[in-house]
């Protein structure tokens, strides 16, 4: 099965660097430095409005917070495996979208993610939704808070993303 909403791919990071992100995946915007940490960065792709999202895949999400979509639980103890929402980055260039294959870790999580494509963006439009309500309400709890959007991309995109309302849920 084929996900309509969903494209699998892998993103150049030093489009964190060349667009001067505050806050991404192994990106330190202080010192504009990668961190080679010997992996890819695989990601899935979503276009809500005209933006498109890449959402990265990771290993070490802490089950306490609370923008994931979880696919298992993670060889570390208190963390879980799958796609880190509030790390979604929005593409500034198709450029950074790399056109190397990569294998997830089990064939499992490939239809865990496909079959379950509108919840996914669902629960990226809702942090969105949330996030924008934060902003607008100066909730320093919300915004302030590790588990929600403290160490999020979405300050990176404040202006942009206050376009997605609930009208762009998918049913």
């Amino acid at each position: 099965m084929k996900s309509k909403q969903l494209v699998l791919g892998q993103i150049d990071l030093n489009m964190c660097r060349d667009f001067n992100l505050a806050q991404a995946m192994d990106y330190n915007s202080k010192t504009k430095r990668l961190y080679n940490k010997g992996r890819g960065f695989a990601i899935v792709l979503v276009t809500i409005q005209n933006l498109t999202f890449a959402i990265p895949l990771r290993s070490n999400i802490p089950k306490k917070y609370q923008l994931k979509y979880k696919l298992r639980d993670s060889k570390k103890y208190g963390c879980v495996e799958g796609l880190d929402i509030g790390k979604a980055l929005v593409v500034e260039d198709p450029k950074y979208i790399l056109n190397r294959t990569f294998k997830l870790r089990e064939q499992v999580d490939y239809f865990k993610i496909v079959d379950n494509d509108i919840l996914i963006v669902n629960k990226l439009i809702k942090a969105i939704i949330d996030y924008n309500q934060a902003v607008a309400n100066s909730d320093q709890n919300k915004l302030t808070d590790p588990k929600r959007f403290k160490f999020s991309t979405f300050p990176n995109y404040t202006d942009r993303l206050k376009s997605i309302t609930a009208a762009d849920y998918l049913y």
